[in-house]
């Protein structure tokens, strides 16, 4: 198989699997406070779903790649589970049944992250050069899925759930077609115990950023469950679509990413990440339409530095300071620490300090709600400066 051939499939397995994570991502939270009336706090369990999930699955994943299933195959029956849940919480109604059916989802569709990264990182000869390349179709997905809410008029209803279901399915036909990758041994607890795995986690930097990535959980879970809600109380019109600005921006940030990570230090590129999660709050928590409506745009274009400097920059860091054979372990574990634990707190807080804020006409003190991230992401980015070793580099 020739590079170029290699990195279409591979590119057209990110644009997949974020189109069917932004067909809830972006505006369930609208859906289930509008049209179900679901509570801030039952929101919040809903988003924290994925955090349970990216904190059982990767030790289940690891089992499974000891058991020597490849990771195409592995991607494909996730994905068909994912998508049959996915479509059943079109037809839910009640929040048991729909807590429990996005538990089901994410269960399947979490563990996906670190199986496609661990796979994009097995086959890429340079995955710091050729990595963000391909990551970037990820981020189209996620903008062409937001810019279709606003279009077609559907944040409030549950139609992109059904969609994103029917996405997951041809996801998991398309893992069929991807190239063969033997599994590696998979995210393992007792494997952390290892002498040369204790080494690596001995080092400053390695906690240190672990530190960091739990602590960026709590401003970017209030990002993803509570700012579509936000932007359509108050009254900005097609709020899915200019959230897609925030994605067009990251394209051209991963883009640069090459060029980024040869010219900064990767403290400098983490610090700028987690303040920009936490500045941005402070502009969402000033700005209104047609009143420093600059400061939402503002907001939402950040979206690149926000997510793309910390995730995609983490990976590579990872991957670069671990044997091959604890890439997925690796893999796993940032999964765990940005997507588990971190962003379990992270939903159940947004949602307590959304129902904490909620007004007596039903809308909500928008300013108290968002200083809570801004402050956290503000202080995540103080203690990593602070913290990191100075020599740190990709």
């Amino acid at each position: 198989m020739n590079d170029l051939t290699l990195r279409v499939r591979l590119s057209i397995l990110l644009f997949l699997q974020f189109a069917v994570w932004a067909s809830w991502l972006i505006n369930l939270g609208t859906y289930l406070l509008e049209s179900l009336h679901f509570s801030g706090l039952q929101v919040g369990m809903i988003y924290a779903t994925n955090a349970i999930a990216a904190t059982v699955a990767p030790p289940l994943m690891g089992w499974l790649a000891d058991r020597s299933y490849p990771s195409e195959r592995l991607m494909g029956v996730l994905n068909t589970v994912g998508g049959l849940s996915l479509i059943a919480c079109y037809f839910t109604v009640s929040f048991p049944w729909f807590y429990g059916l996005m538990l089901l989802f994410n269960l399947c569709f979490i563990p996906t992250f670190s199986l496609a990264a661990a796979m994009c990182f097995y086959h890429l000869e340079r995955p710091a050069e050729q990595y963000p390349l391909i990551r970037v179709w990820g981020t189209v997905a996620f903008m062409l899925v937001g810019i279709g809410l606003s279009v077609f008029r559907v944040e409030q209803s549950a139609l992109p759930l059904l969609s994103g279901g029917f996405v997951a399915l041809l996801l998991a036909a398309y893992s069929l077609l991807l190239p063969h990758t033997p599994p590696e041994p998979g995210f393992n607890w007792a494997t952390l115990k290892g002498e040369e795995v204790r080494g690596i986690f001995r080092q400053r930097g390695m906690i240190v950023l672990l530190i960091a990535l739990l602590a960026s959980c709590i401003p970017s879970s209030f990002y993803y469950s509570f700012l579509n809600p936000f932007l359509n109380e108050v009254g900005w019109p097609a709020a899915a679509a200019k959230m897609a600005l925030g994605q067009l921006f990251e394209i051209g940030v991963v883009l640069a990413m090459p060029f980024i990570f040869r010219r900064f230090r990767f403290r400098n590129i983490i610090f700028w990440g987690l303040m920009a999660w936490g500045l941005r709050y402070f502009a969402f928590g000033i700005g209104r339409p047609g009143e420093s409506e600059w400061l939402l745009y503002a907001g939402i274009v950040v979206q690149g530095v926000a997510f793309a400097w910390i995730i995609i920059a983490a990976q590579i860091y990872v991957n670069n300071r671990v044997p091959t054979y604890l890439r997925n372990t690796a893999q796993g574990l940032i999964s765990f620490a940005n997507l588990g634990v971190g962003a379990f707190i992270g939903s159940w807080i947004a949602g307590e300090v959304v129902n904490a804020n909620l007004l007596a006409d039903g809308t909500h003190n928008w300013w108290a709600i968002w200083l809570v991230p801004g402050c956290v992401g503000v202080g995540a980015a103080a203690f990593f400066w602070v913290a990191f070793p100075r020599e740190g580099r990709l």
